[in-house]
């Protein structure tokens, strides 16, 4: 049993999501969020931006004494959670990743439309994963939507869902392959009601959980859950 906490990161709002996933299901684990808006956004950048991003992020989640961290992020996980581990090889490290797999394997037909950042869409993670079933997905990047989600501009927002998915409005499911786009999930439902939608956040969640458990980490029964919230700042 350990009562550290666990530390969850993303580049701004998005990886709240995943933390409230966490938090229902291990409600008695304390958690510690942190929001690296001072880089924000994160999938419009090189890969060794996103990775010195990523690894401050870590440094300071361990620092504070986590027991854990996930990476609440799908293009920090491509592009950096394998140097995490590599920094931090006695640590639990999970990542957010395009539940892509899944949607295949519960789909025997038609094709999966996977909304992703650029800088997703040209890692090498997330490229094998679309070459192993290239005639059943569909990726489609956009430079716009997690920074329109971070402000709260919900006009562009739609206009931008619209304008990615018109074309493909007889996919049968779509992967919200950031975690900002978990915010845009109505959206979908309300103008794409027959697609089938899939995220990563209870994959990581549950895999979370199985680490902490596995190594005997998981909080004393009984004990009382916290969330601490936490910002990078940017420079101007």
């Amino acid at each position: 049993m350990s009562n550290q906490p666990i530390g969850i990161f993303d580049s701004g709002i998005g990886g709240m999501f995943v933390l409230n996933k966490c938090a229902s299901l291990m409600p008695n684990e304390r958690f510690i969020y942190l929001a690296d808006s001072a880089y924000m956004p994160y999938g419009t950048k090189h890969s060794e931006v996103i990775k010195r991003a990523a690894y401050r992020c870590a440094d300071m989640l361990f620092a504070m004494n986590c027991k854990a961290i996930l990476v609440a992020c799908n293009t920090a996980t491509e592009n950096a959670i394998d140097g995490i581990r590599t920094l931090y090889p006695d640590k639990i490290v999970v990542g957010l990743e395009p539940a892509i797999r899944p949607a295949l394997r519960d789909l025997q037909s038609g094709y999966i439309v996977a909304l992703v950042t650029p800088a997703t869409y040209s890692s090498q993670k997330f490229g094998n994963i679309v070459q192993s079933a290239p005639d059943r997905i569909v990726a489609l990047p956009s430079e716009r939507l997690a920074s329109l989600v971070e402000c709260g501009d919900d006009d562009n927002i739609e206009r931008e869902v619209v304008s990615l998915l018109s074309p493909h409005s007889g996919a049968s499911a779509i992967v919200l392959g950031c975690s900002h786009y978990s915010y845009i999930r109505p959206i979908i439902e309300s103008r794409y009601g027959g697609m089938a939608i899939y995220d990563g956040g209870d994959g990581a969640a549950a895999r979370l959980l199985y680490r902490l458990k596995e190594n005997g980490l998981t909080a004393a029964h009984g004990a009382r859950g916290k969330i601490d919230f936490y910002s990078t700042v940017k420079c101007i």
